[in-house]
């Protein structure tokens, strides 16, 4: 029974070609994930544009000592991110949805907007900002999880880490970004 609620709005879609909770945490992991990487380009690019301090190195032995580490460290965050807060956003916004009116878009959103303010007395509400805006765009993605779905999401979202590289890289090299 529920994994027939899970599978969509079509009542003929069955739960291996329909959303399930499964599916949806995967693809949110893997959004986070790619949130993560993106931010780890744009802060080494913009890292590298500006001036370094004296006696400071760009990269040290001990980023690249503790590179694999940190991956899993990710890994755990987005698991433990997704499982709570972005996927609870999606289904408890469709519920809300039904029951109290409103688009199921904008519910799923405060959701994430609440669940985000949870990093409000860590970092301020610039955190809770950027936390909102990741939590939001891997709900907003997730609610979309059906078979297949997680490849095509790995697939554009490699592409577009890997475009954002590049400019940045070019940027880089033309004197756009720095100087």
């Amino acid at each position: 029974m529920r994994s027939e609620r899970l599978a969509g709005s079509d009542p003929g879609a069955t739960a291996t070609e329909g959303r399930t909770f499964r599916r949806m945490l995967m693809v949110s992991m893997l959004v986070l994930f790619l949130e993560a990487a993106l931010a780890l380009v744009l802060g080494l690019v913009f890292g590298e544009s500006r001036e370094p301090e004296p006696g400071e190195e760009s990269v040290s032995a001990w980023t690249l000592v503790f590179m694999p580490f940190l991956v899993m460290f990710a890994l755990i965050a987005t698991t433990v991110a997704s499982a709570a807060v972005v996927v609870p956003s999606v289904l408890l916004g469709e519920v809300a949805g039904r029951r109290a009116g409103g688009p199921v878009l904008g519910w799923q959103l405060l959701l994430a907007g609440v669940g985000g303010a949870l990093l409000w007395p860590i970092g301020g509400w610039r955190a809770w900002l950027a936390a909102w805006v990741c939590l939001g765009v891997a709900a907003l993605v997730a609610r979309y999880a059906r078979q297949g779905y997680f490849v095509m999401v790995l697939v554009w979202g490699t592409l577009a880490v890997l475009a954002v590289f590049g400019l940045c890289g070019l940027g880089l090299w033309t004197g756009v970004i720095g100087d």
